[in-house]
């Protein structure tokens, strides 16, 4: 009863949990994206950081695809403005990384904000019936390395 004080339903109690769990799944991905270390061990961090606990809650909760279904339909603005912000914070990321000359976006013709669209559309698709916890862990790793290694700077021969 002393929820209702606060919100006028249920559906204003479950949006605002969402919105909470949204804000702190960013402010964990940010912490990963900014802390020191290799560039695709930041990047898995980060990822994991933002996804990694409703991907818990999505295949391990015998109810979790029904939560994820009313978090869409309640929540579907919240969701896509968190994965803007968080491609946003991605592309900040890629954008330094290739001014520090330690990714060369332009050799793979990608922008800093496209080739975050494109890793992030990648992740995706590491979800899915069968999917466990570990298997999308090891897949995201995987996927993070060969990633940030198809954009490696490489040295060119000089004449």
């Amino acid at each position: 009863a002393a929820l209702y004080l606060q919100f006028r339903n249920k559906e204003e109690i479950f949006k605002s949990l969402a919105s909470d769990l949204q804000d702190r799944a960013l402010a964990r991905a940010g912490a990963a994206l900014d802390a020191d270390g290799a560039l695709a061990e930041r990047i898995r961090a980060a990822i994991e950081g933002k996804s990694l606990e409703m991907v818990r809650i999505a295949l391990e909760s015998p109810h979790g695809g029904e939560l994820l279904d009313e978090t869409g339909r309640l929540c579907g603005d919240l969701i896509a403005d968190t994965e803007r912000r968080f491609a946003e914070q991605l592309t900040r990321v890629l954008r330094r990384a290739a001014a520090d000359g330690e990714i060369d976006l332009a050799a793979a013709e990608l922008s800093a904000s496209g080739a975050a669209v494109l890793l992030l559309r990648a992740v995706k698709g590491l979800k899915g019936p069968g999917v466990t916890v570990e298997d999308f862990q090891r897949g995201l790793a995987a996927l993070v390395r060969v990633f940030v290694a198809g954009l490696a700077a490489r040295t060119r021969p000089t004449a």
